[in-house]
């Protein structure tokens, strides 16, 4: 499928709250340094490029991975820590065994650079950090809240829990929110995907509004905060908890506003490697 380029094929100037408030906690351990609000991260084909292990099509804003599949940019984010400022890029490409033009399933990797000595520097490349659904019925994967930006928390110094909210499409127009939950470990440095929990839906785009019959859709979103790990369990990761706004459809089919009764807290299983 040829992808065009998005708004986003340049360098990425990304908000540095947008991955570590607490970044020094998970690479640095003291407080972390200011990050340069006009720093620029790597342009999004040099992150193409370092998974690939060869260059980006301009025209497709694609690479190709050894295997054929075409990975695309999809988002990127700057970490900034006490020794300096990192930049992670992830990019999606069809999982394997899935049709390239219209995959159900996408495999999410991604490229970790430092800035150092003027430069970004590359410090790991991971092709497979997990896998996604895709967002849209043409296989693409589901867009990031880039204005929300992302909620972390570090762990024990040396680890990090992420969380990107996602926007998916169904039919009529409807729309469902999850978040996406990442974990990262600084030692070895790498990425994992730890689950997808849902954060509310807008299916209001579904109603008839020309019969002058209220629309008994709901419309609602989520938010995500990641609670402090158990005292009991320190090498454990954190549970998280999701609340809703808006209004939700009851028990009864009625629309009714959301409240505390529809917040979930999901908790990391250890054995399936996801929140659940």
């Amino acid at each position: 499928m040829k992808r065009s380029k998005g708004p986003g094929w340049r360098s990425a100037r990304v908000s540095a709250s947008a991955l570590l408030a607490l970044a020094a906690s998970a690479i640095g351990g003291v407080s972390p340094a200011a990050a340069d609000p006009d720093l620029v991260g790597p342009p999004e084909e040099t992150v193409l490029a370092a998974i690939c292990g060869n260059p980006a099509r301009t025209e497709t804003g694609t690479c190709r991975m050894k295997d054929g599949r075409p990975a695309a940019f999809w988002h990127g984010a700057m970490i900034p820590a006490a020794t300096g400022t990192w930049f992670t890029g992830f990019a999606t490409m069809p999982a394997p065994g899935e049709d390239t033009d219209t995959p159900n399933r996408r495999t999410v990797a991604a490229a970790t650079f430092a800035f150092e000595d003027s430069r970004w520097r590359l410090k790991g490349v991971q092709t497979e950090i997990g896998r996604i659904g895709t967002g849209n019925r043409n296989g693409d994967a589901p867009q990031v809240d880039e204005g929300l930006g992302a909620v972390t928390r570090a762990v024990n110094r040396v680890r990090l829990v992420m969380g990107l909210r996602l926007t998916s499409y169904g039919a009529a127009g409807a729309r469902s929110f999850s978040f996406l939950l990442l974990q990262f470990s600084k030692v070895p440095l790498r990425w994992s995907v730890a689950g997808e929990v849902p954060a509310g839906s807008d299916e209001t785009a579904a109603c008839d509004t020309d019969d002058g019959e209220p629309c008994r859709m709901g419309k609602s979103e989520g938010r995500l905060e990641i609670l402090p790990e158990e005292s009991f369990k320190p090498l454990a990761w954190p549970p998280v908890r999701v609340t809703l706004t808006g209004t939700v459809r009851g028990e009864d089919g009625k629309v009714r506003p959301a409240t505390d009764r529809d917040a979930r807290t999901f908790a990391f299983d250890e054995a399936k490697g996801a929140y659940r």
